[in-house]
C-alpha cells in the first residue's frame, strides 16, 4: 500500500490558508507520503466530466488499495471536494480526511456549499482536531470513525532550536497577536495596560485604528519567515472575535488555531480563550495561561511569579521542538493508518 497525501498549489498568502496544509504535506513526506498537488481554481465553467478528468489526472499514480490523505476543504469547489471522495472509492482507494476547517461548526449552520457533514460520513476516517471536535460532529450525525491531531505542527526553515530559546533575561511581560486581523478587529481597541506587538493582514480602515492608537505597536504584514525574525520574547495572544460572516470566537472551542502553533514554535507561551478546545492543553501542560476575557490580562500577566514564569519558558522551549519537528501531524497519520489497517486494535491498559 501506497501512501499518499493531498496538497494546495497557490501563490504566497500572508495568513495560514496556504501554511498549514503545506507544512502538513512536508511532515508527510518526511514519513514516506507521496504528495498529490491539487491547484486552486474555479470550476464553474466545467463540466462534471471535466472535473472528474482533473481528478482522475491529479491522481494517475495513485492505485487500487492505496491511502489518500485529503486536506479538506482544498479551497476548490464542493463540487471538487464531493466528486474527489466519489471517484477515490470508485478506484478501490483508501480515503482519509484531514480537517483543517469545519464550516459547519465556523458558522453555525450548514454551508451552503457542500453537505458538509454527508461529505464526512462517506469518508473511510476523519483526523479531526480534538475530542470536542470529534463528539460534536458525533452528535451532528456523523458516524465515520476518527482520529485527534490535537494540535498543528509549525515547521521552521531550520532546525537551529537555540533561535527560539526564551529565558527570563529576555523575555517581557508583553502580548503579541500575528495572524488576519480581520478577525480580531477587537485589538483597534486595545485599552489594557500591556503592551501588545500587532502583526497580520487587515484593511484601510483597520490599520489606521491600529496606527491612531498609541498602547499599539503596529507593524504590518510579514511574510512567514520574516515574522519569525521579528516575533518579539512576549506572551503571544490567540483570541478571535466574530465577524459579520464567521462566529470564529465561539468555533475556538472546537478547532486548533493555527497561531497557537506558530507561538509555541518559537518560544512564546500562549495566552487563550479558558473556553478554547486548546486551553486545556496550554494550562496542564504549563504552556501559558487561560482566561476569561481580555479585561484579565494585565492582572493574569503580573501576578505570575519570576520562578512560575521561568518554569512555564522552559516548558514552552522543549514543547516548541515538538512542533517545529511535525509530531502532532506525524501521530495523527499514524492513527489514521491503524484504524485503516487494524480498526480494532488496542494496546493492552498494562503495557501503556
Amino acid at each position: 500500500m501506497n501512501k499518499w497525501i493531498t496538497d494546495i498549489v497557490q501563490g504566497r498568502t500572508f495568513d495560514a490558508t496556504r501554511q498549514a496544509k503545506e507544512d502538513i504535506a512536508k511532515i508527510a513526506a518526511q514519513m514516506g507520503y507521496h504528495i498529490a498537488n491539487i491547484f486552486r481554481y474555479n470550476d464553474s465553467g466545467e463540466s462534471d466530466e471535466a472535473v472528474t478528468s482533473r481528478i482522475d489526472g491529479i491522481t494517475a499514480a495513485v492505485a487500487r488499495g492505496d491511502m489518500l490523505v485529503y486536506q479538506y476543504p482544498s479551497l476548490n469547489s464542493g463540487r471538487f471536494d464531493n466528486f474527489f471522495v466519489d471517484q477515490m472509492h470508485r478506484r478501490g482507494i483508501k480515503f482519509v480526511c484531514l480537517i483543517h476547517d469545519v464550516a459547519t461548526l465556523r458558522d453555525q449552520q450548514k454551508p451552503t456549499w457542500i453537505d458538509e457533514l454527508g461529505y464526512f460520513n462517506r469518508c473511510d476516517v476523519l483526523i479531526v482536531h480534538n475530542r470536542r471536535m470529534a463528539d460534536r460532529l458525533k452528535e451532528l450525525g456523523v458516524t465515520t470513525p476518527m482520529v485527534m491531531q490535537y494540535l498543528l505542527d509549525y515547521l521552521d526553515d531550520s532546525h537551529d532550536d537555540d533561535r527560539y530559546v526564551s529565558t527570563p533575561e529576555t523575555f517581557k511581560r508583553g502580548v503579541v497577536l500575528a495572524g488576519n486581523l480581520l478577525k480580531s478587529r477587537y485589538v483597534a481597541q486595545w485599552a489594557q495596560q500591556t503592551p501588545i506587538t500587532v502583526f497580520g493582514v487587515s484593511d484601510d480602515q483597520l490599520d489606521q485604528q491600529l496606527a491612531a492608537n498609541p498602547k499599539i505597536d503596529f507593524r504590518g504584514q510579514r511574510w512567514r519567515w520574516d515574522l519569525a525574525q521579528e516575533l518579539p520574547r512576549t506572551f503571544g495572544l490567540a483570541w478571535d472575535s466574530d465577524t459579520e460572516t464567521y462566529k470564529y470566537n465561539d468555533y475556538t472551542r472546537y478547532n486548533h488555531p493555527h497561531k497557537v502553533a506558530m507561538y509555541l514554535a518559537h518560544g512564546l507561551p500562549v495566552i487563550i480563550w479558558r473556553q478554547a478546545a486548546v486551553a486545556d492543553i496550554i494550562v496542564q501542560n504549563g504552556l501559558g495561561l487561560a482566561i476569561d476575557s481580555l479585561d484579565q490580562i494585565d492582572n493574569a500577566i503580573n501576578s505570575i511569579s519570576d520562578d512560575n514564569l521561568a518554569q512555564m519558558l522552559e516548558r514552552v522551549n522543549a514543547f516548541g521542538q515538538l512542533i517545529r519537528d511535525g509530531w502532532f501531524t506525524r501521530q495523527g497519520l499514524q492513527a489514521a493508518e491503524m484504524k485503516l489497517i487494524a480498526p480494532d486494535f488496542q494496546i493492552p491498559t498494562d503495557l501503556q
